[in-house]
């Protein structure tokens, strides 16, 4: 069952928010829900030892990517 949350955010967060919503067609409610979801997804992952890694169709070249976490990783390229 859905749960009422208020929260106050930074004016720059709530536009990026907007601007998923539409991009998804959607609404700011789900919006805000995927990506939630999402960075609980990334965080497990790389809780348990993954690396989140981005391809670049055009090279090939992969970088690694961080999302607010433990000071052992570090971003770097591969």
């Amino acid at each position: 069952m859905p749960v009422k949350v208020t929260v106050n955010l930074p004016e720059e967060t709530v536009e990026a928010i907007k601007e998923i919503a539409r991009d998804r067609g959607t609404t700011v409610t789900e919006a805000l829900r995927q990506v939630i979801e999402s960075q609980r997804f990334l965080h497990n992952e790389t809780m348990a030892g993954k690396d989140l890694l981005l391809q670049n169709p055009a090279d090939r070249t992969t970088q690694r990517v961080v999302f607010n976490a433990p000071r052992r990783y570090a971003t770097a390229k591969r």
